[in-house]
Formats: C-alpha cells, sequence, structure tokens
C-alpha cells in the first residue's frame, strides 16, 4: 500500500486507477469496514433479546443497506448522493436508541421510528442553509460527547452481564481487545490503525476462544450462499412506545446529519489535491444520500446507517479517491451480505470482544465531541453552555437524582441523557440567538439597479454603530463589489418587465452584524458555479491578469474584506464579508 498526503491524492474522484488496483484497495477497505459495521446490529439484536433469525436478518439487511447507500454515495442520482468515495457504515451511537425500541415495542416499533428518522434526515438535507445557526458545531460535538455516556452506559451493562456469567474469562477478552486496538491505533502506522480494529477484534475471539466462551455454531450452521429464512416484514407501529421514543430517534437524525456533514467535508479535505472551499452542495448531496439510507434501513430492517469515519484516513494513507475504489467497496457489501457464512462468522463475535472495541469508540467519540465544541468556538457563553448540557445529560442517564413520577412518556424522556441534552443545547443556542444583538435585513432584486438602495441600507448600518465616514465608505466599496460579483453586467437580460410577476426575479438578501470592532455582511442569493473563496485563493497565490470587469470586483472585494466565506447549497449560495473597523 503506498501512502499519499491528503494535499496530494493518486487519483481525485474523477480519475480511474487501473482496475485490479481499484479492486484490491476496495477489497481492503470493505474487509475492513465489514468487521466493524456488523458490531452495531449483532449487538442490538443481542442485547435486546431477539432469536438468531432476526439476528441474521439484521446482519444481511445491514450489509445490503450499506453496500446499496455506498453505492448511491458514489454514483449521485441527482441530488441524492455525493459523488465522492463516501463508504456508509452502521451507526454504534445508536446501539442505545435501537435496543430500547426492540426491548419496549418491537421490531415494528423500530421500523417505524428509523423510517420517520429519515424523513426527518431529507428535511434537514433540503433546508441545510437555514439551519445553519442551530446545527452548529458547538451544537453537533456537544451531542457527540452526550452520545459517548449513552453508549458508555450499554457498553459497559454489556461487559457486566457477560462477567456475571465467566467472571474471569469475559473481563479478559475485553482487555485483551481493547489493548490491541488501543496499541495499534496509538502507535501503529497508517496502515496498521486503518487494521486496528480487524486485528483487534481477532486478537479477542482467539482469547475467547482460548478461554471456552467463543460459539462458532452458527457458521458451520449456515450455507455458502443465499438469503436468510426470516424476514421480519415491514411493520409500522404508532403505539405509545413510539410517541414515546419519537423525540430521541428525532434527536439521532439530527446527530446522523451532523456526523455526515462532518465526514463530507473531512472527505473533500482529503479528496483534492488543490485547496478548495467547501462545497456545501456535495455536503447536501450527502446528507440526503444518508437519508436515502436510513429510509431503506428503516423499510429492510436494519439498523441506522452514517458515513464511515474510516473513509477519509483511508483516503489520506492510499491516495486513493476515484470513484471506481468507491464502486470496488460498494461492491464487497453486497456480495457480502449474500454469503451467510461469511456474515455468520462475524455475527459469531463474542460480547466481550465487542465491548473491547466499543471502548475505544466510546472514548474516541467524546473526544471528537470536545475537539469539535473547543477548535469551533472561542465565544466562553457557548462554551458554558456545552459544559450545562453535558453535565444535565450525564445526570439524567445516570439517575444522579430521583425523578418524581410524570408518566411513562415523560418518565421515559427525562431518563434518556441524549434527549435531555440535547434539547437543553439547543434551547440554549436558541436563548443566546434570541438575545444577541438584532442583525439589519435588507432585501431586493439580485440586480446592479439595487446597488443605491444597497449603499443607503449599508450606511443606515453604520450609523447605527457609529461609524466614520472611512468605514462607511469600506462597507459601501465591499457591498457594491460583492454585488457585482454576484450579479455581473452581463445579466441585465434578467430584469423583470413592469408587468412581470416580482417573484419571478431572483433575489437578494443582505444580513448584516456588528462582531466587536468588525462588520459581517452576509449575501444571500440564488446558486452561482463560480466559487469566491477559490477564486479570491487562486488571486492571491497567482497575479491574475484579467481586463475582466468580474475579477476587478475580485480584486478590490480582496482588498477591503479582510475575510470573505462562500457557501454554496443546491438552491442558495451565502456569501459572509468581514470587514475590519481598524477603530476608525
Amino acid at each position: 500500500m503506498a501512502a499519499s498526503g491528503s494535499a496530494n491524492p493518486r487519483y481525485e474522484a474523477h480519475e480511474n486507477p487501473p482496475f485490479l488496483v481499484s479492486l484490491g484497495f476496495g477489497l481492503q477497505f470493505g474487509l475492513i469496514a465489514s468487521a466493524t459495521l456488523l458490531i452495531t446490529p449483532v449487538v442490538v439484536a443481542k442485547a435486546a433479546g431477539q432469536d438468531e433469525a432476526y439476528l441474521l436478518w439484521m446482519v444481511f439487511a445491514s450489509l445490503l443497506v450499506v453496500g446499496i447507500a455506498t453505492l448511491i454515495q458514489v454514483r449521485r442520482l441527482g441530488f441524492v448522493g455525493a459523488g465522492a468515495v463516501l463508504p456508509m457504515t452502521t451507526a454504534p451511537f445508536a446501539i442505545p436508541f435501537c435496543i430500547s425500541a426492540l426491548v419496549d415495542g418491537g421490531p415494528a416499533t423500530l421500523t417505524t421510528l428509523i423510517l420517520v428518522t429519515g424523513v426527518f434526515q431529507v428535511a434537514i438535507s433540503k433546508w441545510l442553509f437555514l439551519l445553519r445557526r442551530i446545527v452548529t458545531p458547538v451544537v453537533g460535538g456537544t451531542v457527540l460527547m452526550i452520545l459517548s455516556i449513552t453508549l458508555a452506559s450499554v457498553v459497559f451493562g454489556l461487559l457486566n452481564e457477560a462477567s456475571m456469567e465467566e467472571p474471569t474469562a469475559a473481563p479478559l477478552t475485553a482487555l485483551a481487545t481493547l489493548v490491541v486496538v488501543a496499541a495499534l491505533v496509538l502507535r501503529g502506522s497508517p496502515v496498521l490503525r486503518l487494521w486496528a480494529p480487524v486485528i483487534g477484534i481477532a486478537v479477542g475471539c482467539v482469547v475467547a476462544a482460548l478461554l471456552g466462551i467463543y460459539d462458532a455454531s452458527l457458521v458451520t450452521r449456515t450455507g455458502w450462499v443465499g438469503l436468510p429464512s426470516f424476514w421480519p416484514g415491514l411493520g409500522l407501529d404508532f403505539s405509545i412506545d413510539f410517541w414515546t421514543l419519537l423525540p430521541a430517534f428525532l434527536f439521532l437524525g439530527i446527530i446522523i446529519s451532523i456526523q455526515v456533514n462532518g465526514e463530507s467535508i473531512t472527505q473533500q479535505r482529503a479528496a483534492w489535491r488543490e485547496q478548495r472551499a467547501i462545497d456545501f452542495r456535495e455536503v447536501q448531496g450527502s446528507l440526503s444520500g444518508a437519508a436515502a439510507a436510513n429510509l431503506m434501513a428503516g423499510a429492510g430492517g436494519a439498523v441506522p446507517i452514517i458515513v464511515n469515519s474510516g473513509g477519509a484516513p483511508f483516503i489520506q494513507a492510499t491516495g486513493m479517491a476515484s470513484r471506481r475504489v468507491g464502486y470496488c467497496i460498494a461492491g464487497v457489501f453486497i456480495i457480502l451480505a449474500f454469503v451467510p457464512k461469511a456474515s455468520g462468522l462475524l455475527s459469531t463475535i463474542p460480547g466481550p470482544v465487542m465491548t473491547g472495541y466499543l471502548i475505544l469508540v466510546t472514548g474516541t467519540l467524546f473526544v471528537e465531541g470536545a475537539r469539535t465544541v473547543i477548535q469551533s468556538e472561542r465565544d466562553r457563553q457557548k462554551l458554558t453552555v456545552a459544559g450545562i448540557s453535558y453535565w444535565i445529560a450525564a445526570a439524567f442517564q445516570f439517575g444522579l437524582f430521583a425523578l418524581p413520577n410524570l408518566g411513562h412518556v415523560w418518565g421515559a424522556l427525562l431518563k434518556s441523557g441524549v434527549t435531555t441534552g440535547g434539547i437543553t443545547v439547543i434551547v440554549m443556542i436558541l436563548f443566546l440567538e434570541v438575545t444577541s444583538p438584532r442583525r439589519m435585513r435588507f432585501q431586493a432584486p439580485l440586480h446592479v439597479d439595487s446597488l443605491p438602495d444597497l449603499n443607503a441600507f449599508v450606511a443606515k448600518f453604520a450609523a447605527r454603530k457609529g461609524w466614520g465616514p472611512q468605514m462607511v465608505s469600506r462597507l459601501e466599496a465591499a457591498a457594491e463589489e460583492t454585488l457585482l460579483t454576484l450579479a455581473p453586467l452581463d445579466l441585465t437580460a434578467d430584469i423583470v418587465d413592469d408587468g412581470e410577476d416580482e417573484e419571478n426575479q431572483r433575489r437578494l438578501v443582505v444580513l448584516a452584524l456588528v462582531d466587536g470592532q468588525a462588520a459581517e455582511l452576509e449575501f444571500i442569493g440564488g446558486a452561482n458555479e463560480e466559487n469566491l473563496e477559490d477564486r479570491l485563493r487562486q488571486m492571491q497565490e497567482h497575479v491574475e491578469e484579467d481586463p475582466m470587469e468580474h475579477a476587478t470586483s475580485l480584486r478590490l472585494l480582496r482588498s477591503f474584506a479582510s475575510s470573505v466565506q462562500h457557501q454554496q447549497y443546491q438552491d442558495t449560495e451565502i456569501i459572509t464579508v468581514r470587514i475590519e473597523a481598524d477603530g476608525k
């Protein structure tokens, strides 16, 4: 395996390596991912007390759905899918949700809840730009930290049950698995880090076999090729248990969307040779692809699906960001689904082995959440929100104080750390948004004829802050160049006649906010192919000899603004321009 830095992958998405090379790397990642993605359905089925037939079906359905979902992400069907190597997997942090649904309501309740989660994710992917102030890194990181609590309660509950039956063998098996995986992750080469979960689980199974707690009879009873004999059916259950668990699964939909959002951004950074602005159209595609995956998971009796966090490290280690490799990865998952002997082997992994691996997953989940919060947010108020929400979730999850009898529904909701902590962080973030200084708003047709009105709006905004004429001139200049970039002169044909419906015009919305001694102007308009961040970066790195007025506007904008962010969505684009007052 050849290593390649993330800044210089050997093959980008549109490039095709030789078929045998693609197949080799696809087999490698597919085998690595298959061993870990089946841990979630196996733990869920066993912990919920389901029989062997249901376990085999859930394993089959999870592999098949993950394979098809990976194919959709790579191929992209319309607006569904990222069009990039974005392997999918099962969600380990969904284990407690699924166990509760199966124990309280049964397979039909779990099916209904996952379907609703998928529908909710469709809405999030469609309106991602509207939710950008709520679904923030602070909210996402805090929820990941809370999920580590919830997952830890399940993991150590499994270990405790196994230790009651095997007081010595179970803890030793879990410890052996954890030590091997952790050692390889901490000190292994990039190649060994990729294989660490598989090696650790294999070592754990060997230790379990030596200690007499590994039962491989399921492997001998299954055939090489075929389908499970049991199908749970598509059941829709809107019982009291469904409504009790619905808020938690809606939060699960938000969590999955946050995870997919982050992994899609990470994948883009790993898969490009040159530095680029993040393409949020691709992020939206990945979100809709994950939503489609969970709709299939609900209909097929699988567990919730997320993006495999090992995808970006795999690209960094191998330099393979080609879609051809992604097709091979998807093929491995789909083929394994129809090989009961292979899936049966993975299904026989003893509980203590899974526990040892999941302990590492739990710790990593907490660290990733904390890092997301700390690195993305400097505001002490929002850091305080994260801390308060985390400990409220811990208090309710572990029952650190006695609750009054609030009935079955409210009692179940308040016992869930994800629900209580998630509600807390969202309510507090909304409170900060509502009580923060209000943004001034301007709306007009997206055309150069709106410039006088835009200048008047900017002057009024500066007057409220008490900025002098020099700052007003800089704000007006930055606003003018941004408008010319969004609506250059060659779009004058887009002007509608006086008799034409005003709703058919392209609209421009500008939001103005004071941030310390700086002003932020947020321009929201229709979709545009060109990304300003990329153009400005290229102009900074290379002197662009372009006499066109559009390029001149870009150069002027770069001189007036201290930073420019351009977020492109499928139907909307948002340009945020920051102008420093410099004490004037």
